[in-house]
């Protein structure tokens, strides 16, 4: 009676030990492809906030300014700070009606105050990174921009300050430092030098003595 015929089956996978090189390489190779995933999601996010943070910006410009100083652009940017504060205060209002227990939004309200906070103190102490505004043809081109992020290395950025805030005073008062008038004593010196210059036209008396 014949045979029957043999099953080929396929190779068992063969068991990795906790403990040994290859179970070390293969941890090693899974940490790698979660750190650049966690990196890139993290990349991503970050330029989408630059994104909407341009956007904001570029909506907000003046279109009678060809340049923008120090001062105006903290002033700008002092409004971008306070771009959360009505939907703050819609979700205040919907918490108060019925004295609702349980907050709605509360994600979103918590997100909005740690931002803010975290922005106000950027913006007191190291400044916030703006476009720079100051720049003429940064400005124009910032102005055309399209919105697009593959463009952001075009656009450049500077750090705005709330001290910034005081330098169109400064300005003014270094302005006006300059237009004071001069010391009597600096009167005095080039009355003196006018002086000379007009007794030296005529030769004294023993000059003209001695060249007749």
């Amino acid at each position: 009676m014949p045979k029957a015929p043999k099953t080929v089956t396929g190779k068992s996978k063969k068991v990795v030990h906790p403990n040994s090189r290859h179970a070390t390489y293969i941890q090693r190779k899974i940490n790698r492809e979660q750190r650049l995933m966690k990196n890139k999601a993290e990349s991503t996010i970050k330029q989408e906030q630059l994104q909407q943070k341009l956007l904001w910006y570029q909506t907000n410009l003046d279109s009678q300014k060809s340049m923008y100083t120090k001062h105006e652009l903290a002033e700008l940017t002092s409004k971008y700070l306070e771009r959360f504060d009505e939907e703050l205060e819609q979700i205040g209002i919907v918490n108060a009606v019925g004295n609702r227990q349980a907050k709605q939004h509360q994600a979103r309200e918590t997100a909005i105050k740690l931002t803010k906070e975290r922005e106000n103190l950027e913006f007191d102490t190291i400044g916030i990174e703006v476009p720079d505004l100051i720049n003429g043809k940064n400005l124009e081109y910032f102005r055309n921009w399209t919105g697009e992020i593959r463009y952001f290395p075009n656009i450049k950025l500077r750090k705005s300050k709330r001290s910034d805030l005081k330098t169109s005073v400064e300005e003014h008062i270094d302005e006006s430092e300059n237009t004071e008038e001069l010391p009597d004593y600096v009167d005095s010196l080039q009355n003196e030098d006018n002086d000379i210059v007009s007794t030296s036209d005529e030769l004294p008396d023993y000059v003209d003595a001695d060249t007749s």
